[in-house]
């Protein structure tokens, strides 16, 4: 069980996501401009929420690998 392993890959699959749904609001925002704001705003919130599971993901993946070399040095 490598902590670290685990969440590079769960931040690498969420900054894939994010890009697909930067690039499916790019195209939507060429196709109707009027909905500008309601895509800037809903990205916001999306990119807002993927922060904070980055965050908490680094969190727990930081106290697991401190846990496994405490482990390691007794």
């Amino acid at each position: 069980m490598n902590p670290i392993k685990n969440t590079v890959k769960d931040i690498t699959s969420m900054l894939i996501l994010d890009g697909i749904v930067l690039i499916l609001f790019a195209v939507l925002i060429f196709i109707l401009p009027d909905l500008l704001s309601y895509l800037v705003g809903a990205f916001l919130c999306i990119a807002g929420i993927s922060l904070l599971v980055y965050g908490f993901r680094i969190n727990k993946s930081y106290k697991e690998a401190e846990k496994f070399w405490k482990k390691l040095e007794d």
